[in-house]
């Protein structure tokens, strides 16, 4: 029978039946790789009686390093496809605030002055975040009961009937905020289980680069969405279809990901956490373009069960509240931590309240810079999946922030002592909007949705990530609520002093970051589990490191 590739391998016999540290007993000549305890095959020289301790250069078979098919690629776009409508819904929700028709439709109209929203209607639109950390909460439970793909579905669902339910609105805000709510539980759904999909059914060796396009997903939402007001904004300000067209392009948009989300298997780890172990076993070969009765699959399948397994062992229940207990209330914190981080470093600012901020300290034609702002966002996620895959998750988070907090100090510091009308001091804003915005896309935006997802273990994955991703909608409702009370002239006024705001959350984070985040590139889920399980510390990992494990040379964890 052919195992796969030969590697060699360490210290994997007892000598004469006596006991060493890092070995364990050979039974037979030719060991059963599916049913050993340890993650790498054992090697028998002989009878168990002449086993010994062998350092030598002979090889050992272990399995190959798995490639990336077609359908784990097409699967990675279309995750990307789920956040692409969820950044979409965020980028037109601040730019149609500043529209006349939009305005006139919902503000507050006097005969001698131009209707207006008030500074609540403005903030309170950041509530439907709210119901995205609703939607975020629930796909822990819809997630783990009905499985990854009906949720998104679910989610699909959602987003097209308040949508829908928005065009019907015209003059009532409360009837607006409603269904834009509606819209909002959906759009929570897509955050918490497009990524928990995409990582589970994604090869090891490749779900860096894969999943980067995640955040090519979301950086391209923002810029059509830009791009769609800007266009819609010349329009009649009478015209109701200035604010209702990038609204309509929601209903479309999610019919299309629903209905495409069934060409792909169900989550096979979702599918063996529910005992249904030959769907799970049809689903690897789908993924991996393989036999299901393969050794490749045998194994990965066997594998798998034996970290659930090994997981179930440590616990005695399986309900949720166990992402708050022993090992697993590291990984949770440290998932919240990296994501609340991403909802308080600027992001809901520079996405939803751009062109306030701008239309605020003088600049023109805020439309046109919104866009230019989401192209910089879209520039740098196209070099994102690389920095995710060959740099590492460390590497990404630890250089984007600290970039993005040199660009806010500058951007601050430069419009303070020119004085925020000095044309120079414009152009600077700008141009480190647009550098902070090339910064996120390229290192941050995918990197924190990866790494998050990534700190779960297999059995608690759904929970956690819905945990996570419910707090992250929290953290951007403060954002998204507090911001229009900073930029207001009779509230905050601060202009572009907010930069100095944002540089020292941007700080905090990224101390945090160096502190707690492990580095968790080219492991598989189950080798993730064995790093928290050996309670490394996150500033001792390294992409060297794991490369060595992901070859069977690194640390083994005792079972």
């Amino acid at each position: 029978m052919n195992y796969g590739t030969l590697r060699p391998v360490r210290k994997l016999c007892i000598p004469n039946n006596e006991k060493k540290q890092g070995c364990r007993p050979c039974s037979d000549p030719f060991p059963d790789i599916s049913r050993q305890s340890t993650p790498f095959p054992l090697r028998c020289q002989g009878k168990a009686s002449n086993c010994r301790v062998s350092n030598s250069p002979e090889p050992t078979m272990l399995s190959p390093p798995e490639k990336a098919t077609w359908r784990m690629i097409v699967l990675a776009i279309w995750v990307s496809f789920a956040v692409f409508i969820a950044s979409f819904d965020q980028g037109y929700a601040g730019i149609v605030l500043i529209m006349p028709s939009f305005q006139t439709s919902f503000g507050t109209c006097r005969p001698d002055s131009p209707c207006t929203l008030t500074t609540l209607q403005q903030s309170l639109i950041s509530i439907t975040v709210l119901f995205q950390a609703l939607g975020s909460a629930t796909t822990g439970l819809l997630g783990y009961k009905l499985g990854r793909k009906t949720t998104i579905q679910i989610a699909c669902v959602l987003c097209a009937i308040g949508a829908a339910g928005m065009l019907g609105t015209s003059g009532s805000f409360l009837h607006y905020m409603v269904c834009k709510c509606i819209s909002g539980v959906g759009i929570g759904q897509l955050l918490a289980s497009s990524m928990v999909y995409g990582s589970e059914c994604v090869v090891a060796s490749k779900r860096g680069l894969l999943l980067g396009i995640f955040n090519v997903g979301l950086a391209l939402g923002n810029v059509l969405a830009a791009a769609v007001c800007a266009g819609s904004s010349t329009l009649s300000p009478d015209n109701d279809w200035q604010w209702k067209t990038p609204i309509v392009c929601q209903i479309p948009l999610a019919l299309i990901l629903g209905f495409g989300t069934m060409m792909f298997p169900e989550s096979p780890r979702w599918l063996l956490l529910r005992k249904k172990k030959e769907e799970a076993r049809y689903s690897f070969a789908a993924f991996r373009s393989l036999n299901p009765g393969s050794v490749e699959v045998t194994a990965q399948l066997d594998d798998v069960q034996r970290h659930l397994d090994l997981e179930q062992s440590l616990s005695a229940t399986a309900s949720w509240t166990e992402i708050y207990r022993g090992r697993d209330l590291r990984r949770t914190a440290i998932s919240a931590m990296i994501l609340v981080g991403l909802s308080l470093t600027g992001i809901q600012f520079i996405s939803q309240y751009a062109a306030l901020f701008l239309s605020g300290v003088g600049i023109k034609n805020p439309y046109l810079i919104t866009v230019i702002v989401g192209l910089c966002i879209f520039a740098g996620s196209l070099i994102g999946p690389h920095a995710l895959e060959y740099g590492g998750r460390r590497f990404s988070l630890l250089l984007g922030y600290t970039l993005m907090a040199a660009c806010m100090i500058i951007l601050a510091s430069v419009s303070t002592g020119l004085g925020p009308g000095n044309p120079v001091a414009k152009n600077v804003v700008v141009v480190f909007l647009c550098l902070w915005s090339f910064v996120f896309g390229g290192f941050i935006g995918s990197g924190a949705w990866l790494s998050s997802a990534e700190m779960h273990s297999v059995r608690l994955r759904t929970y956690g990530q819905a945990n996570t991703t419910c707090l992250y909608e929290i953290g951007s409702f403060g954002a998204a609520f507090w911001t229009p009370y900073m930029l207001h002239p009779d509230y905050g006024d601060m202009g572009a002093n907010v930069g100095y705001f944002y540089f020292g959350v941007t700080i905090v984070v990224l101390i945090l970051s160096y502190l707690f985040v492990p580095e968790t590139a080219r492991l598989t889920l189950e080798q993730i589990d064995d790093l928290f399980l050996r309670g490394e510390k996150a500033w001792k990992t390294s992409l060297k490191e794991n490369k060595a494990i992901a070859q069977g040379e690194g640390p083994m964890v005792e079972r």
